[in-house]
């Protein structure tokens, strides 16, 4: 019977440490897997804000240089490395101020003082699009003052439509949403009924002028002043032709340069 009794006595020891070893076991291994569970998150972390990060240093390529001169609330002079070059905002369109025919429009000088009190003297980024002038000799840009890409400050303002001429057209879905938002709260051009239209600004009332002397009713020439007074004709053709609104109609080229113009470069 004592023979028994330690038999049953061993048999239930050795029962009780393999029970203790296998909890241990079981209790390592649930350490280890919260463990690395913790790990794994702790590493998506850091990944996703690394890529957080990225997205949000991305750093604008361009050409930098020195505003000289504010031209109007569009177009000023850049001196890039020492040489003076014209810059023509991209995607935007203020009213004028200097115009031969169309003069001083609502808010062209509102847009000009705020470019002059902004811009003057100042260290700008030009980003360029794809095409690199225009039909001027005007470098295209995007202007940037740090962060602030003041293109689209303008038309936030009020200041300025969006004016799209492809392929320049890299932030258009961008100011597009700027620009409804100036014209819900109806600030600056936006608060003129009917003053923005798609291709420019709606001219006050004024006098006509009468219509050019020629007899022939399908003259094709189109002459045009642009914003620095500069006369060009355009033919049917040219690359510009059918967006050039035509102050005067010529039949031939010599008609058009009798009267001060010089032909298109494009």
């Amino acid at each position: 019977m004592k023979k028994w009794f330690s038999v049953l006595f061993v048999s239930m020891l050795l029962l009780l440490g393999c029970s203790e070893k296998d909890m241990n076991t079981m209790t390592n291994e649930s350490n280890e897997q919260v463990n690395s569970t913790v790990e794994q998150e702790d590493t998506s972390a850091q990944q996703g804000e690394g890529k957080q990060q990225e997205s949000t240093n991305l750093e604008v390529k361009g050409i930098s240089g020195n505003v000289v001169k504010v031209v109007d609330g569009d177009t000023i002079d850049v001196e890039i490395d020492g040489k003076k070059e014209r810059i023509r905002m991209i995607l935007v369109d203020t009213p004028e101020t200097k115009h031969p025919r169309l003069g001083v429009q609502p808010f062209g000088p509102e847009a000009s003082a705020y470019t002059k009190e902004r811009l003057s003297n100042q260290q700008v980024l030009l980003e360029m699009d794809v095409q690199e002038r225009d039909q001027y000799g005007r470098l295209l840009a995007y202007v940037w003052m740090g962060d602030e890409n003041y293109n689209r400050t303008l038309i936030e303002k009020g200041l300025a439509r969006v004016a799209v001429f492809p392929p320049n057209t890299k932030y258009v879905d961008d100011f597009r949403e700027a620009q409804k938002q100036a014209q819900e709260k109806a600030i600056g051009i936006w608060s003129i009924e009917n003053y923005v239209t798609d291709r420019g600004y709606r001219e006050q009332e004024k006098e006509q002028k009468p219509a050019p002397s020629s007899s022939a009713g399908d003259c094709q020439i189109k002459g045009n002043i642009s914003s620095h007074g500069d006369k060009i004709y355009h033919e049917p053709g040219g690359q510009f032709y059918d967006v050039t609104k035509a102050e005067e109609m010529f039949c031939t080229r010599q008609e058009a340069e009798a009267a001060g113009y010089r032909a298109s470069k494009r």
